[in-house]
């Protein structure tokens, strides 16, 4: 769904976001900017068409809506209590729609944010109704927050030309866990090679996968921490069962069984793992199976 929002402002600002809907409806929210400590009780909503001929036609629903005015480039209020008349309507010229919210004054319903939806009885209504087409609001009992609120405001403005621009997809990397199985001998290589894991990868980034939102593709990037430390990439760390890894930045290990593993008799196994973590904080397990031998095979 495409959408657009911007914001009039005045003293305070009005944030208005209007939302093109699948079934040919518009979806407006609009809410007071308290950010600066002041607030507003929104009475009423101005806008115009880009096609005056939709004017027509019109129908709008919303929980606080309470009354409605469409001429088109007639309307300057709703009823005696909710205008636009003055600066406002000099500036911008008189309107296609007023949409009106609640009750005059704050004594019934102090409105802050409200929705509605706009809709036409034979046409599909889009973004391109309202881009670039005069807005104004009318806001009553205005003043600070848990304060005095005894002014009024009109704001008038106009909403952008073109609809907001959908964020970049963002990359989701996920880690995978890998598998390396030593014999209880294993020392820590000399020669500045290393070990290649289960089903000949030789890196644990290898199965990695990330998704950008349109494909998945090989992750292939860099370790970022080993056993949930920054410092211990490229470093030797300690496993939860024995044993000791190093896990380079490119993804590349290199096992040592540190003689923790001694008492295993021929064909014995025993588990330890050890865990890595990607650009984005995923993690996963090397696991690490350490296959006994006999005294005897160690010549």
């Amino acid at each position: 769904m495409t959408s657009v929002t911007f914001e009039l402002a005045d003293s305070l600002g009005i944030i208005i976001a209007v939302t093109e809907m699948d079934d040919g409806t518009l979806h407006f929210t609009v809410t007071v900017d308290e950010t600066a400590g002041q607030t507003a009780d929104i009475n009423a909503l101005y806008f115009d068409l880009a096609d005056d001929s939709l004017v027509n036609g019109l129908t709008v629903m919303g929980a606080d809506v309470t009354d409605e005015n469409f001429a088109a480039n007639k309307v300057t209020k709703i009823d005696s209590h909710t205008n636009m008349n003055g600066e406002i309507v000099n500036e911008y010229g008189k309107f296609d729609g007023g949409i009106q919210f609640g009750t005059q004054g704050i004594a019934t319903d102090d409105i802050q944010s409200t929705s509605f939806v706009l809709s036409h009885d034979s046409v599909a209504l889009t973004l391109d109704d309202i881009l670039a087409q005069d807005f104004g609001v009318r806001l009553t009992s205005v003043g600070e927050i848990d304060g005095p609120r005894e002014d009024s405001l009109k704001i008038g403005g106009t909403a952008p030309d073109t609809p907001d621009q959908p964020p970049e997809p963002g990359l989701v990397n996920t880690a995978n866990a890998d598998s390396l199985f030593v014999s209880e001998r294993e020392t820590f290589e000399t020669d500045g090679s290393t070990d290649a894991l289960s089903g000949g990868a030789m890196s644990v980034l290898e199965n990695d996968t990330s998704f950008d939102g349109t494909d998945t593709f090989i992750y292939n990037e860099n370790v970022t921490a080993v056993n949930s430390d920054a410092g211990a990439v490229a470093q030797i760390v300690d496993g939860d069962n024995g044993g000791l890894l190093i896990v380079y930045a490119d993804g590349t290990v290199d096992f040592s069984a540190n003689g923790d593993f001694d008492a295993l008799n021929r064909g014995q196994t025993e588990v330890t793992n050890f865990t890595y973590e990607i650009e984005g904080g995923s993690t996963a397990i090397i696991d690490v199976t350490v296959l006994g031998e006999d005294r005897g095979d160690f010549g």
